[in-house]
């Protein structure tokens, strides 16, 4: 009885593999989808609390790095610069990065600079 359970526990583990290398990672441009909802939200949610007089028509952000990484627990990295104020020649850049483990996109990089 005892190897008839060893049997099952590495089946199970076996087939836990099997699975887990055949579950479909996202493409790069799902992955880059992924990121414009998230980029569109931010632009939105940076400008909510600015009054409309100050605000750049329209407000807008470019990428200014997406790379792939080789290796490790991140796949992608994205620089984006947002564009905001009308007046003022400052600029938020954001750095965010793909984590393939859990399929979702990591802010990790939040500062002004000036343009």
């Amino acid at each position: 009885m005892i190897k008839f359970t060893k049997y099952w526990f590495f089946a199970f583990i076996f087939i836990i593999l099997i699975f887990t290398a055949c579950v479909p990672r996202p493409s790069e441009k799902r992955i880059r989808g992924m990121l414009e909802v998230i980029l569109k939200d931010d632009l939105t949610v940076i400008v909510e609390g600015i009054d409309s007089n100050a605000v750049l028509q329209p407000p807008y952000y470019e990428y200014k790095e997406f790379n792939k990484y080789k290796e490790g627990q991140y796949q992608y990295l994205a620089v984006v610069d947002f564009y905001f104020l009308k007046d003022v020649k400052r600029k938020i850049v954001r750095k965010y990065r793909f984590d393939k483990w859990y399929s979702r996109w990591e802010r990790y990089y939040n500062e002004y600079e000036s343009y």
